[in-house]
């Protein structure tokens, strides 16, 4: 299998995150999740290495503290440069890269439900307050919920106030697998992929950086 370049930069607790950037240092700009992930996806496609892209929205960017300028800023000196983290998919046995985050589960309403963050954002929801896209791990957040807790959380989870909850459970990964009793959908930075029985995960260090 083809393995992403990982520059060995991924932070420790206490240390500065990032450095300045060269303004005008990126040839390719995102502006969501979506086209983050099929910016990257590209890349890794054609060469498996580590790549650099502007970031001008999105959860990773909401993560990075949502700056105001756009592509003026990336071009400008206040541009600033992280090593980002990603995670390592496979859907059956299909490989799929994600960045924010990867949702497993039967249905909104019922059933077991798992999520996978990079980020703490989905959206306006902070489903992983203490998540962080490049210490190397990724938080997991699961649990099978009624409905009427569903809604309550729903929320909560505006502000993080959902956790602590004692009927989910939270830890942080490097790595997960599960196989499923039936089929179950899987949303990957706001993306439904296929549905699927076997679901595995790892988490790829300092896979990339972005520009912001």
């Amino acid at each position: 299998m083809t393995r992403l370049w990982v520059p060995q930069m991924t932070i420790e607790r206490g240390q500065d995150w990032g450095r300045p950037a060269p303004p005008g240092s990126v040839d390719t700009v995102a502006s969501s999740n979506a086209e983050l992930r099929i910016s990257v996806e590209a890349q890794w496609k054609t060469s498996g290495a580590g790549t650099r892209i502007g970031l001008t929205g999105g959860d990773l960017w909401k993560a990075l503290g949502a700056p105001t300028g756009g592509l003026a800023r990336i071009n400008s000196d206040q541009a600033r440069e992280v090593s980002i983290d990603l995670m390592e998919c496979r859907l059956d046995g299909r490989l799929c890269l994600g960045l924010a985050h990867i949702f497993a589960f039967a249905n909104w309403w019922r059933g077991p439900m798992i999520a996978v963050m990079n980020s703490e954002w989905r959206g306006p929801w902070r489903v992983a307050p203490k998540a962080h896209p490049n210490d190397g791990r990724l938080d997991l957040v699961e649990g099978d919920l009624p409905v009427r807790q569903r809604v309550l959380i729903r929320r909560r989870l505006l502000t993080g106030d959902h956790l602590p909850n004692s009927a989910l459970t939270v830890r942080r990964i490097r790595e997960i697998n599960r196989e499923f009793d039936r089929p179950v959908r899987v949303v990957v930075d706001g993306v439904a992929e296929d549905r699927c029985q076997r679901f595995s995960l790892r988490v790829v260090p300092d896979a990339l950086s972005i520009i912001y």
